[in-house]
């Protein structure tokens, strides 16, 4: 239980990134609602990709597997690394400052997710999600290794350990 406690603790130190939709979000739309287990996206990498549109979906795991340098990610993907973070795309306009990213933080349990923080100036322990994130403004704002972000302080493991352990997940 304390290794859990520790990974948690973590987890909410990670740099901010995204879960589930079933249809395209607009900033006033994304709800606790939206975000269920991780698990049912599309992995790339250690990353849940997911879009409400297969082919926005195809598009945007294309982009994340190439690293595409100067490429927006479609309006409506969600990223998520770690069950109490992630990263939705809206219109540049809803969120100037981060190219359309909408940064949420999560409590999350098996009854479901609140949201605890969103927005371009959400933060975790480490910061504002932006502040790690600008970094990686040639890249849409996505993190990923030689982006230009500072490193997440976790191991590879334990990543996918937390991953592991989304209460929301029936599996867990």
């Amino acid at each position: 239980m304390k290794n859990i406690t520790k990974l948690a603790v973590v987890a909410a130190a990670l740099v901010c990134l995204t879960s589930v939709a079933s249809v395209p979000v607009k900033a006033a739309e994304a709800s606790a609602e939206m975000f269920s287990c991780m698990h049912e996206g599309t992995k790339v990498s250690k990353t849940y990709v997911r879009h409400a549109d297969p082919a926005k979906l195809a598009e945007a795991v294309a982009i994340f597997e190439g690293n595409v340098e100067g490429k927006e990610y479609p309006v409506g993907t969600i990223l998520q690394m770690v069950p109490n973070e992630a990263m939705v795309k809206h219109e540049a306009s809803a969120y100037p400052n981060s190219g359309g990213w909408e940064f949420l933080l999560f409590d999350v349990s098996a009854e479901g997710t609140k949201i605890t923080a969103r927005g371009d100036t959400a933060s975790n322990p480490l910061g504002t999600c932006l502040s790690c994130h600008t970094g990686a403004s040639k890249f849409d704002y996505v993190c990923s290794k030689g982006h230009g972000c500072p490193p997440v302080p976790v191991t590879d493991e334990q990543i996918i350990a937390m991953q592991g352990q989304d209460p929301r997940c029936s599996a867990n």
